[in-house]
Formats: structure tokens, C-alpha cells, sequence
């Protein structure tokens, strides 16, 4: 039996995350699958949202709070600073990825290429109005891995483990991969990312893959300087 559980839909981005954070961490796990909106999987997360985590007769929910637990419960490297200002740097950051570049990145990604591979329209209006804030997210993040490598300091932290399917499917859109091409530290860092065996060994890489054949129009839909 695995040490710890994830409860989930295995192409949840969060669980990714989850997953991504106990692979660097070296402790191994299962996907244990739910059925949406199920008894279980609201007893499990009464949000009705994933993963949920379990680790003996510990239940948790809320992928912050997962991350947190996986680093700080097992041995290997520590995916947070020491210091005071550090642990809030990475706070911070997971901060803007939850309330900011999910809602727009991943929303962006799946109007723009998972609606229309399945034959719906996306929101056209969304995708225009988006614009402003994908701007701004990617110069943030190519600002803040230019300066060490990584999105706090030089060592990898769950911070980057919240990043990496965002921006990784993003790009995979004509924007994300435009804008990736004008943001070369952030380039640089996806690079790395996914050259770890934590990204490997992922089923978000296999999903990417699938993601690589998919048949995307070129054109953008707005300029990205």
C-alpha cells in the first residue's frame, strides 16, 4: 500500500500540483479515483473540489494545505525557505497563482483549445477580455525567475510546483506560447521544470502530449506586446 493517497480525477491541474510536490519530496503515492459531487468525494472535500489527500488518519483538502503537509511530514529537501520573508514569498506567489493566473490561464487554455476540440464555441469575449491580466502574470513571473532561477530564490519550492501546469498548458495555446517566446527567464525556467524526473514520472506530462496533437488555429487573437 502507498504512503499517502490522492483523491481525485487524475487530469486535475491540482492534483498535479499535489502529485508534482510528493515526487520531489521522494514519497509515493495513489490516485484513488472519485466520482464528481459523489458522497464520498464530498466527505472527502466538502467543496466538492481536488485532491483530497490522506495519509493514514490524516484527511486533508485544499491543495495549500496538502503541499504543506507532504513537505514538512517527510524527509528529503524542504520545499519552503527558513526564513520569515522567504515563507512569505512563497506564500505570496502560490497566493497570486490560486487567485489570479488559475482563473485566467487555465479558463484560457480550455476556451480556447478544449471547447473547440470538442466542437462548442468558446467565450470569445473572455478570451479578449483576458488579455490584460496574461500580460501582466507573465511579466511577473519571467521578473521574478530572472532573479534566481526559480519563483523564490534558487532552489526549486511548492510555489513552482503551483506553477508548472498553469503555465505549462497555457502555452500550449498561440498566445501562452507567444508570450512564452518574448518572456526567455520564464522559457528558461519551464525548461527546467520539465526536465526534473518529478515532471516525468507526472501524468501531467502524458497529458501534455495528447495536448501536443491537438489541432490548434496559429492566428492570435491579440496582440502579445
Amino acid at each position: 500500500m502507498a504512503t499517502i493517497r490522492f483523491h481525485s480525477l487524475a487530469e486535475s491541474a491540482y492534483l498535479w500540483t499535489a502529485i508534482h510536490v510528493a515526487d520531489e519530496k521522494g514519497v509515493d503515492y495513489e490516485v484513488v479515483p472519485l466520482t464528481p459531487g459523489s458522497h464520498e468525494h464530498l466527505a472527502l472535500h466538502p467543496f466538492g473540489k481536488m485532491p483530497a489527500f490522506q495519509h493514514g488518519a490524516v484527511v486533508l483538502y485544499e491543495t495549500l494545505a496538502i503541499a504543506h503537509y507532504i513537505d514538512r511530514a517527510f524527509a528529503g529537501r524542504p520545499l519552503q525557505p527558513v526564513d520569515a520573508l522567504g515563507q512569505a514569498e512563497v506564500l505570496r506567489w502560490i497566493s497570486i497563482i490560486n487567485s489570479y493566473v488559475f482563473p485566467t490561464m487555465n479558463r484560457f487554455m480550455k476556451e480556447r483549445l478544449v471547447r473547440p476540440a470538442f466542437g462548442f464555441a468558446p467565450d470569445e469575449a473572455f478570451l479578449a477580455e483576458a488579455r490584460a491580466g496574461l500580460l501582466l502574470q507573465m511579466r511577473l513571473i519571467d521578473e521574478a525567475v530572472a532573479e534566481g532561477g526559480f519563483l523564490v530564490g534558487s532552489e526549486m519550492t511548492l510555489a513552482d510546483s503551483f506553477l508548472l501546469p498553469q503555465l505549462l498548458f497555457f502555452t500550449r495555446t498561440p498566445e501562452g506560447s507567444a508570450l512564452l517566446a518574448r518572456s526567455p527567464a520564464a522559457s528558461e525556467w519551464l525548461s527546467r521544470m520539465q526536465a526534473r524526473p518529478s515532471y516525468a514520472k507526472s501524468p501531467m506530462s502524458g497529458v501534455f502530449e495528447m495536448f501536443q496533437r491537438l489541432n490548434v488555429e496559429d492566428t492570435l487573437l491579440w496582440a502579445v506586446d
